[in-house]
């Protein structure tokens, strides 16, 4: 974030070198908003993240895992549908389905999460059938 200012700042100063009239220069406007709202709102975001951070390997639940029940920090192997399926499931910002990693907040997970190892269920009118779970 702090380069990001810095950055900002330097194009502020561009575009007030270009024109004196600030009321009129549009480019100085979206800066300055830029500067007053959004990235201290970024910042703030960041470091809500970073306070309420969890390393999944270090909760009582991932210590305790015994390979029966979908957790956060589990490959679960499922069927859905007609098809054979494993995911990661990770944290709020992790998912990544191109690489079979989803998101704890993605709506499958959140389906998935407590499941145990041979029970069925349905998300979005599709069967589900838990396969085998184990830890990342």
């Amino acid at each position: 974030i702090d380069n990001e200012v810095l950055e900002l700042n330097r194009k502020i100063g561009e575009s007030v070198k270009a024109d004196n009239d600030l009321r009129e220069n549009p480019e100085f406007m979206q800066l300055r908003v830029k500067a007053m709202y959004e990235l201290p709102k970024k910042k703030d975001e960041l470091s809500r993240k970073c306070r309420e951070a969890v390393i999944i390997e270090d909760t009582d639940e991932y210590k305790s895992f015994d390979g029966t029940k979908v957790i956060i920090g589990s490959t679960v192997n499922i069927i859905f549908g007609d098809e054979e399926c494993t995911y990661t499931i990770l944290g709020d910002d992790e998912g990544d389905i191109d690489n079979d990693i989803l998101s704890c907040a993605a709506p499958l997970s959140k389906s998935l999460v407590g499941k145990k190892v041979g029970e069925k269920f349905f998300f979005n009118d599709e069967e589900i059938t838990v396969l085998s779970v184990k830890l990342h």
